[in-house]
């Protein structure tokens, strides 16, 4: 278990606070606060129940009734619930149990009268609120008895519309007088102790017979079954707080670094048993939650303590390397451990220390999801990470165990001023910077937006197909801050992809000139050497990006590549095994290794590598493509043309598999069916060179 101490505020709260208050708010903050957060307001004070003693005060006998509850009362309402001539009460609590029904048991049914008014709906409402009921025995109006009509009972509650009148020892013969609220009085004699009337405005009085079932018979309907899933599903998000961690190397990393796609942070130890048992079924799942186009960050808590120190601690990397995790890691620090209780206790109004393990679901937009407090099954990770891609409406009925009707649009809430006191939050526990970053989110118009923020909008448009909309955004937080090396090669990759090397060139030797040692800048640029034929020049950057990252697999998957292209099998063979081992799970660096293999003419073990990523990755068609180049080269044209036509059911079509097909073919001897091939390769591009050559020479 973790606490973050409170500090005050490093900035004044004033320039922090985003929005005026409604008056109500602003005036009783303190008994909002005590509400929201659940707070008693007379709990273990027990209930009082009064009763008049003719002139001589008051007596509390609620001991003797049993109804001295010690609970947070709010508020209760009478009624006649079981029709047996006495009231009963209702009431309601701040805390469990928010109802109690108390049963008037008088053992006397014929000592009262009950009496409902009806308006005529044209002068007096048809409820009759504000008429005056007078009751006395006939020829007594010394024992008169007064009831006025009310539409509620103080606070939080409403009685019943019957008014009721006990009569003691009362004549049973009884005058009644209404004054009903639109003016006018009416009176009627001959109404009998122990029955109930139904009053008409000038029609006079009609007894009627208490024909609604009694509590005994209310049968109790069944209830839905609820729903098992786990965690807390939001509906109207929060942005997600920047967390600064440490990597396996000590350097520092942000968790904005993943906008664009959705992202598990979870919080493990490695003395938590829970945690070991999470972080392994997360393991054996990695690939399909990396398939739907997300990642887990496991942050490491180890010698996290209670009074926020740092210790000595290892972070965890053998313990996740036993259990085969390959997704992201770190080692939290301890302000992560506050800013993640800043935002639960926003969201429930109560600051709790954080329980190991917790994760938080964070979608493409870095807003947070769902809350998963314990541990959570991959199964419910999964669910939750294609119910993100569902409409806002479908995601509701994940709010609830149930199925029901919304009382109020949980969507409809009022993001600025959500927002901005979410930033005030972050401002009274001295994290002035976050502060700052979700202010400029709740009035963007107010301040200019920051580059970071700008660099997060560019990686979320990009991860959404608007390429244009990204540039525009990198393009502004690069003018924002011209040296911010991020969006520099944020903006040069698109332009790659789009084979604009001529406009990403520069903008990755920018970059380089702000970090000489910018690893993304680095390979963009050997990848753009090497297209021009500058291998040389590329090798020298690979070269030097894994001197300084011996474990970045990608760049040893570039330098294997490209020791290849330059006839350097050996040297190739070990870059991509490296690349292999640091990335056992990714298939790119398999598939070149495969092909290495083949130029080489170690048939087997292409084939075996080959056949290991089609296993596993059996919706990746170039496992087979390569396949079918193997077969071919070794004379095995029947396998080459089975396995080629998989690549082309699979969605490889091109004019190049289509030409292997048909050279198959005529090495078997069919050469309708090759001239079909070649028809079909020629038809995706009619001047594709291979074809061509081969129909001028048959």
């Amino acid at each position: 278990m973790f606490f973050w101490g409170r500090v005050a505020p490093q900035s004044p709260e004033e320039e922090l606070t985003p929005t005026a208050k409604p008056g109500y708010i602003r005036n009783f903050r303190n008994l909002n606060l005590r509400i929201s957060e659940g707070n008693s307001f007379s709990g273990y004070e027990r209930n009082p129940f009064f009763i008049n003693l003719g002139g001589k005060g008051f007596a509390n006998i609620a001991g003797l009734l049993g109804a001295d509850f010690d609970d947070d009362g709010r508020a209760v309402a009478t009624s006649d619930w079981d029709h047996d001539g006495d009231l009963d009460l209702w009431i309601t609590n701040r805390t469990s149990p928010r109802i109690r029904l108390l049963r008037n048991n008088h053992p006397e049914h014929n000592k009262s009268v009950t009496i409902r008014l009806i308006g005529n709906g044209t002068t007096t409402n048809r409820d009759a609120i504000g008429a005056r009921v007078s009751i006395w025995p006939k020829g007594r109006p010394e024992l008169r008895q007064i009831r006025t009509v009310r539409a509620g009972e103080g606070f939080l509650a409403q009685s019943s519309s019957w008014v009721h009148f006990g009569l003691g020892e009362a004549e049973k013969k009884l005058s009644v007088q209404v004054e009903w609220p639109a003016g006018g009085t009416e009176t009627l004699d001959g109404l009998k102790a122990g029955k109930r009337y139904l009053i008409n405005q000038f029609k006079g009085a009609k007894e009627i017979r208490a024909n609604s079932p009694s509590v005994d018979d209310i049968s109790i309907p069944e209830i839905d079954e609820v729903r098992q899933e786990k965690g807390l599903w939001l509906a109207d998000r929060l942005p997600f707080p920047e967390l600064i961690y440490s990597n396996e190397k000590g350097g520092r990393q942000s968790t904005r670094e993943f906008s664009g796609k959705p992202i598990l942070v979870n919080l493990w130890a490695s003395w938590c048993e829970d945690c070991l048992q999470e972080m392994s079924e997360f393991s054996e799942n990695q690939e399909k939650i990396r398939g739907l186009g997300a990642t887990i960050l496991a942050l490491n808590v180890d010698g996290l303590t209670t009074d926020n120190q740092e210790t000595e601690a290892l972070g965890g990397w053998a313990e996740l390397s036993r259990l085969g995790y390959q997704l992201e890691s770190g080692k939290a620090r301890p302000e992560n451990l506050g800013k993640m209780e800043i935002l639960l206790e926003f969201l429930t109004s109560r600051r709790q220390p954080l329980s190991i393990p917790t994760s938080f679901l964070v979608d493409s937009k870095g807003e947070v999801a769902a809350i998963y407090q314990g541990i959570v099954s991959s199964k419910q990770i999964i669910s939750d990470l294609a119910l993100l891609k569902a409409r806002s409406q479908d995601q509701l009925s994940r709010l609830s165990p149930r199925p029901g009707r919304w009382f109020e649009n949980p969507l409809a809430q009022n993001s600025k001023t959500r927002l901005g006191d979410y930033s005030t939050l972050f401002a009274r526990n001295g994290f002035p910077a976050e502060a700052e970053y979700l202010l400029q989110l709740a009035n963007p118009s107010e301040k200019a937006t920051t580059p970071q923020e700008l660099y997060n909008r560019a990686k979320i448009a990009t991860a959404q197909g608007k390429i244009e909309e990204a540039k525009e955004l990198y393009q502004a937080a690069i003018r924002a801050n011209p040296e911010y090396g991020q969006a520099l090669t944020g903006l040069g990759a698109l332009f790659l992809t789009e084979k604009r090397s001529d406009l990403a060139e520069p903008l990755f030797e920018k970059a380089l000139k702000v970090d000489p040692n910018h690893a993304a800048a680095l390979i963009n640029l050997a990848m753009i050497d090497q297209s021009r034929g500058r291998k040389e020049s590329a090798l020298e950057k690979l070269t030097r990006v894994i001197e300084l990252n011996p474990d970045y697999g990608a760049a040893r998957l570039n330098l294997g590549s490209l020791y290849a292209s330059m006839g350097e099998f050996p040297d190739a063979i070990v870059q991509l095994k490296k690349a292999i081992l640091l990335n056992p799970k990714q298939p790119a660096a398999r598939l070149t290794l495969a092909a290495v293999y083949a130029d080489t003419k170690q048939w087997e073990r292409s084939r075996d590598l080959y056949l290991s990523v089609a296993q596993s990755h059996p919706k990746l068609y170039q496992s087979f493509l390569g396949l079918g180049s193997i077969y071919e080269r070794q004379g095995q044209y029947l396998d080459a043309v089975r396995a080629y036509q998989k690549v082309i059911t699979m969605g490889g079509r091109s004019a190049r598999v289509y030409t292997a097909v048909a050279r198959a073919y005529l090495a078997l001897g069919q050469k309708k069916e090759a001239n079909r091939a070649l028809e079909a390769a020629l038809k995706i591009d009619p001047n594709y060179p291979s074809a061509l050559k081969i129909l001028r020479a048959q």
